[in-house]
């Protein structure tokens, strides 16, 4: 397996199908340095487990065959009947090296002595025979039609959506997923400050804002200048998929999807999913291709942001331009080439992701109902993480902007242990607060306000919630409060119980 990117790394493992279960092959790696975007891989293969052979001692071993997902990579060093896959889904963009050449098909690296290298070139659909043969028509002879590896595990994965869900905390909230493709004519490279625009407009309760970027911007710009880029969006509630995690759970967990003229747009109009572009890589694509048809049809990002109601999918026709729906996969391919009776086809399920989910330290905070009846309330509010939307703010005490805090009408704290001490400190220190409240491990909120008496409450919704709901409540006249809050605020919904005067208790 020839490496040369964590793109193509990625391809190439999703590729391994049976073949790497079976115990008449072994399976050896090779990482290519000669790109700048080889950097670390090898180190990442080695932890993973994978034997991992030196890029000069592959070029001199024997093996019954090579598998690459990039032309960039001499092809013609290999003692081995060599399989070229394409790194992305298909061949639709143009060579950032070469602008009159397509990705991928370069004709300098696939033909050299009046032969052609690959013994095979894997094509996603026949339609793509023809971008071969615009290179070579000799390239058309190699051509093989395979279902594409990454969509088979996306297939795959379908059942498993709730549990992706459940890993993004999606219960009662929209999945809206960012993807950017790398390069000047990327969603990121155009509009570097969308995801902080989104995640700070849309009600935070209702949707889940997540992103994911091509590795090459990772390994361009290193992770902490692109964390620094995104600090702001991940502070105010972006979720950050990291470089070496899959980005399909993200896709799988998608309601809607945002994105470019990357792969990832071609993959989620296949799978169903609703997508709206935010750029649509301009010179980057090669004109009339599938991608291009795809990407004409496909609804363009308001400057309102995410609608309400969500365009619906792609025409399933034009996907299938772009996908080969066949029974062949790309471990038969590899079979054949090794004249090796194959194995049953093995499609492996996304795993779930591990994530670490933003915790917004600010909110601001309107209300669009109220209900009183009697000693109940049903109380509908709208929260986002911008810092001059409308409402009132609320931040926690460990929020790190100071402005921030002193503008803040709530604070909200989790120190429950001595907290009236902690309460009146916070008070004095910030002279804007009207509220102060503490939030128990046991769902206890225990309330300070700058008039009046303490509060204590039992609520099932979270700390930051419930400090929103109390606010509220001090807002009515004494004799309108009630006891009981019935708060609708998406994922954030619960019920909050008001009792007055024993918040003062240590």
């Amino acid at each position: 397996m020839v490496v040369r990117t964590p793109a193509a790394l990625l391809r190439l493992q999703d590729a391994l199908g049976a073949v790497v279960g079976d115990p008449r092959v072994e399976v050896v790696f090779t990482v290519d340095t000669g790109s700048v975007f080889s950097a670390g891989l090898t180190e990442r293969l080695v932890d993973s487990g994978a034997l991992v052979v030196p890029w000069a001692r592959a070029g001199r071993d024997e093996f019954d065959l090579a598998v690459a997902a990039s032309d960039n990579s001499d092809l013609r060093r290999f003692a081995a009947p060599v399989v070229l896959m394409p790194h992305g889904a298909g061949y639709h963009r143009r060579s950032t090296s070469d602008p009159a050449a397509i990705s991928g098909l370069r004709a300098s690296a696939l033909v050299a002595g009046g032969r052609v290298l690959p013994r095979a070139v894997v094509v996603a659909h026949e339609r793509q025979i023809t971008a071969l043969r615009s290179v070579d028509p000799r390239l058309a002879g190699h051509a093989v039609v395979a279902t594409d590896p990454c969509l088979d595990r996306i297939t795959a994965s379908e059942p498993h959506r709730p549990h992706h869900r459940r890993r993004f905390d999606a219960e009662g909230r929209r999945v809206v997923l960012l993807c950017s493709t790398w390069g000047r004519h990327s969603l990121l490279g155009t509009n570097p400050g969308l995801a902080e625009e989104l995640v700070t407009t849309l009600p935070v309760d209702e949707y889940r804002v997540a992103m994911t970027l091509h590795p090459n911007i990772w390994q361009r710009h290193g992770p902490l200048q692109v964390r620094a880029w995104l600090r702001p969006a991940v502070e105010a509630g972006l979720v950050l998929i990291p470089p070496a995690q899959d980005w399909r759970p993200g896709l799988l967990a998608a309601d809607v999807v945002v994105s470019d003229h990357g792969s990832v747009t071609a993959y989620a109009a296949a799978a169903g999913r609703p997508v709206l572009l935010a750029a649509d890589g301009g010179p980057e694509v090669v004109p009339h291709s599938p991608l291009a048809d795809l990407l004409s049809a496909l609804p363009r990002l308001s400057p309102d942001g995410v609608p309400t109601d969500l365009p619906a999918p792609a025409p399933r026709s034009v996907t299938e331009a772009i996908f080969h729906p066949g029974p062949t996969t790309v471990d038969q391919v590899l079979y054949e080439v090794m004249g090796l009776a194959g194995a049953p086809p093995a499609v492996t399920p996304v795993p779930r992701p591990r994530l670490e989910l933003p915790d917004p330290s600010h909110y601001r905070t309107t209300v669009t109902h109220a209900h009183l009846d009697g000693g109940r309330a049903r109380l509908a509010i709208a929260r986002t993480t911008g810092r001059w939307s409308p409402g009132w703010l609320s931040a926690a005490d460990t929020s790190t902007d100071i402005a921030l805090l002193e503008a803040a009408a709530v604070v909200w704290t989790t120190i429950a242990a001595g907290g009236s001490t902690h309460a009146r400190d916070l008070l004095t220190r910030y002279p804007a607060a009207r509220l102060v409240t503490a939030a128990g491990a046991d769902g206890t909120t225990r309330a300070w306000p700058r008039v009046g008496p303490a509060i204590a409450a039992t609520s099932t919704t979270t700390a930051s919630a419930t400090a929103a709901a109390l606010h509220w409540w001090t807002t009515l006249p004494p004799a309108q409060r009630p006891h009981r809050i019935d708060l609708v605020a998406g994922a954030a919904s619960g019920v909050i119980d008001v009792h007055i005067g024993d918040s003062g208790r240590e």
